[in-house]
């Protein structure tokens, strides 16, 4: 789901994002013991975005890591 007052996650650090999914997690974990299903719905809906960005961006680390290391052994399979 989309929440339109969620700020452009893209702009912000990784450990920000990283403190961020850490507070909303337990804010979560309170609102599930003490709170509304609403409350509860709409961090979990906020949680999902960050943890989605998160990992978007390990798995672009990932690509850049794996293309970076398949151009270094190319040199040595040609040389083969």
């Amino acid at each position: 789901m989309f929440n339109p007052l969620l700020e452009d996650l893209t702009q912000l650090k990784d450990s920000e994002i990283e403190a961020k999914i850490t507070d909303l997690s337990t804010k979560y974990r309170q609102a599930a013991r003490f709170s509304s299903g609403a409350v509860v719905e709409q961090l979990a809906v906020v949680y999902e975005a960050y943890k989605t960005e998160q990992s978007r961006r390990q798995q672009e680390a990932l690509k850049r890591a794996f293309s970076t290391s398949n151009k270094s052994l190319e040199g040595l399979i040609k040389k083969a």
